[in-house]
C-alpha cells in the first residue's frame, strides 16, 4: 500500500533533520586540536580541518599565540600584513574570523555570536583552546619533577614524547616580526627540552647513543653552551678526549667570531677538567631557568658613578683551577667571570665621501644618473624607501628622454620646443632634488646587510638567555660593550637621552615611554608602544627593526 506524498514527504523531512541534527552533534563532541609547532594546523579527532588561505591561517596563528584572552584588531593587522596593510583592514580581518568560524565551529548559526571565535571589547579571542605548545610545556614539566624525584627512564621517555610533538620550524611559513619573535621564543624551549632530554641520558650513563643527536643538536642551537658542554661530556666518556678538547675549540672560535666573547664558565669548568682527566659531573639544570645557555661578559658602565672608582681594564686571564670533586660530588662553585677589554659602543658615523657621492652625481651626470645612488643605496641597505626613489628617478629620466624627443625643434632654430623646455625644466628639477635627497639620506647612515645580521643574532642571543643579553649589554648603546648588537636598543633598559635619538621620537615620547615602563611594568614586545599609546604605528614602523625588549631580571 502506497503512502499519500503529503505524508511521506514530511515524516522524510523529519527524519532527515534528525540525521543532521545527529551529525552537528557529533561535530561538536569532538574536541579541536590545533598545532604550531610546526606550520599552524587543526584537527578535529583524527580529521584535519582544512583551514583556508594563508591569510585566514594567519589570523588564526596570531590568536593561538594569545588563546584565552582578547586580540585587538590592529594587532592582528600589524601581525598578518606589517607595514602593507590592506585598505579596509579591520573588514578582511572580520572576513577572515568568518571563514574560520565556518571552519572551526561548524553548527554555529550565521550571524550569530560565536562562542569559540568571539568578538570581545578587547578584539577577538580564541576560547577553550587544545595547543600542542601547552601539551609540550606541561610534558616537560612532568618529565622534570620525575627526573627530581629520581624516576630518570619514565623521565627521559616523558621529555621525549614532549620533543616529538614537533613537526618542523614553529609557525612554518608565517613571516613578520610577531611571528619571527614568537617562532624563536618557542625554539628557545625546544632547545632548553632537548638540554633536559640528555642531561636526563647522561644520568643514566647512556653516552654513546647521544652523541650523534648531540652533534645534530649543536649545529641547529649553536648558542646554546648547554649542549656544547653535553656533547665534551659525552665524548668523554666515550674515551674520545681528543674531541671533547676540538668541541671546546670549535666552541670558542664559533663565540669569539659571533659575540666577541669567551665560552661561559660552565664550558670553561668542562674543559678544564677533561684537560685534568677528571669526571666531568652531570650538573642539574632548571629548563627554564636560561642561566647556562651562552658566554658571558662583564658590562663595565660608560661613566662610573662618582663614588666609586672607574673599574681598571685588565687583559684576558685564566682562571685559577679549581680543586677536585670528591667523589660522586658535585662540581666546585664556579668563579666569577673572566673580565674582557671592553670596546666603546658602535656608532653610525657620517660617510662623507658618500655624501659627497650622493649629492654630486645627479648634478654631474645631468639628471641621466640621478638613479644610479639610490639603486645602490638600495641593494646595500635592503630598504623600501631607497628602491622607491630609485624607480621614481629613473622614471623621471625616461620622462626627460621622451620630452626631449617628442617634439625636438629644427637644428637651424634659435628656440627650444615647448615639449624641450618641459623635459629640460624637470631635467633641473631632477637634479637639484636627486642631489639634496640623496645628501640627507647618505648623511643619516643606513642600514646594510651586515647590521641586520647582527641584529638578528643579538635577538637570538637575548630569546636564549635573557640575563646574559643583559649582562652582554644588549641594546645599550650607552655602555661599554663587547661586541656591536647591530644599533638595537632596548625599551626596558636604555635610558631616555638613547631613545630620544630614534627617527620620530623626541625628548618628550622619550620621557613618556621610559615612565610608562615603571608605572604600568617592562615592554613584552615592541607593539606594546602602540597599544599603550606612547608611539603612533607609522613611527613604530620606521624604528621597529632597531628596536628590542630585553625582559628584565
Amino acid at each position: 500500500m502506497l503512502l499519500p506524498a503529503a505524508v511521506l514527504l514530511p515524516s522524510t523531512k523529519a527524519l532527515l533533520n534528525r540525521r543532521v541534527a545527529g551529525v552537528s552533534d557529533s561535530l561538536a563532541a569532538v574536541p579541536l586540536r590545533f598545532e604550531i609547532l610546526g606550520p599552524v594546523r587543526a584537527f578535529r579527532g583524527a580529521e584535519r580541518v582544512d583551514l583556508g588561505p594563508a591569510k585566514q591561517r594567519a589570523v588564526l596563528a596570531v590568536l593561538l599565540l594569545s588563546p584565552g584572552k582578547p586580540v585587538p584588531v590592529h594587532r592582528i593587522i600589524d601581525a598578518v600584513w606589517g607595514d602593507d596593510p590592506p585598505e579596509n583592514g579591520p573588514n578582511v580581518v572580520q572576513k577572515y574570523v568568518a571563514g574560520l568560524r565556518r571552519v572551526l565551529d561548524p553548527d554555529r548559526v550565521p550571524r550569530t555570536p560565536g562562542e569559540l571565535l568571539a568578538l570581545t571589547d578587547g578584539g577577538y579571542v580564541l576560547r577553550a583552546v587544545a595547543l600542542d605548545a601547552d601539551d609540550f610545556r606541561a610534558r616537560l614539566a612532568r618529565a622534570d619533577a620525575e627526573r627530581q624525584a629520581g624516576n630518570v627512564t619514565e623521565a627521559a621517555g616523558i621529555a621525549h614524547d614532549a620533543l616529538d610533538l614537533w613537526h618542523g620550524e614553529a609557525l612554518g611559513g608565517l613571516t613578520g616580526p610577531v611571528f619571527e619573535t614568537a617562532r624563536n621564543r618557542l625554539a628557545e624551549e625546544q632547545a632548553s627540552a632537548w638540554e633536559l632530554w640528555a642531561e636526563i641520558e647522561l644520568s643514566q650513563g647512556t653516552d654513546s647513543g647521544l652523541l650523534s643527536e648531540l652533534g645534530r643538536l649543536v649545529e641547529e642551537f649553536p648558542l646554546r653552551e648547554g649542549l656544547r658542554a653535553q656533547l665534551m661530556i659525552a665524548l668523554q666518556r666515550a674515551g674520545r678526549q681528543a674531541e671533547a678538547l676540538a668541541a671546546f675549540r670549535d666552541a670558542r672560535e664559533y663565540f669569539l667570531d659571533q659575540l666577541g666573547a669567551e665560552p661561559g664558565e660552565r664550558m670553561q669548568e668542562a674543559h678544564r677538567r677533561i684537560l685534568r682527566d677528571e669526571a666531568v659531573y652531570v650538573e642539574a639544570v632548571d629548563p627554564w631557568a636560561g642561566r647556562d645557555v651562552t658566554p658571558q661578559v662583564t658590562v663595565v658602565p660608560a661613566f662610573p658613578p662618582p663614588s666609586s672608582p672607574a673599574p681598571p681594564f685588565a687583559p684576558f686571564a685564566a682562571p685559577a683551577p679549581l680543586a677536585a670533586p670528591a667523589p660522586f660530588a658535585a662540581p666546585a662553585p664556579f668563579a666569577a667571570p673572566v673580565p674582557f677589554v671592553l670596546s666603546p659602543p658602535h656608532r653610525s658615523e657620517v660617510r662623507w665621501f658618500e655624501v659627497l657621492a650622493a649629492a654630486a652625481l645627479p648634478i654631474v651626470v645631468c639628471t641621466f644618473g640621478s638613479w644610479i645612488w639610490f639603486a645602490w643605496a638600495a641593494a646595500q641597505r635592503k630598504t623600501r624607501h631607497e628602491m622607491v626613489a630609485a624607480i621614481a628617478y629613473f622614471a623621471g629620466f625616461i620622462a626627460v628622454i621622451v620630452l626631449l624627443a617628442i617634439n625636438p625643434a629644427p637644428l637651424e632654430s634659435d628656440d627650444l620646443s615647448s615639449a624641450e623646455d618641459a623635459g629640460l625644466l624637470l631635467a633641473a628639477i631632477l637634479s637639484l632634488t636627486a642631489s639634496v635627497h640623496g645628501a640627507i639620506l647618505a648623511s643619516h647612515g643606513g642600514d646594510n646587510r651586515q647590521a641586520r645580521a647582527r641584529r638578528q643574532l643579538a635577538r637570538q642571543f637575548a630569546a636564549v638567555d635573557p640575563a646574559g643579553a643583559r649582562q652582554a649589554g644588549i641594546g645599550r648603546p650607552d655602555l661599554l660593550r663587547a661586541f656591536d648588537d647591530g644599533g638595537l636598543l632596548d625599551l626596558n633598559h636604555a635610558p631616555a637621552q638613547e631613545i630620544a635619538r630614534l627617527r620620530g621620537v623626541g625628548p618628550a615620547e622619550a620621557q613618556r615611554i621610559v615612565q610608562d615602563r615603571y608605572q604600568r611594568g617592562p615592554y613584552r614586545q615592541i607593539s606594546d608602544l602602540v597599544t599603550r599609546g606612547l608611539l603612533a604605528p607609522a613611527t613604530l614602523r620606521r624604528i621597529e627593526p632597531w628596536l628590542i625588549c630585553v625582559p628584565p631580571g
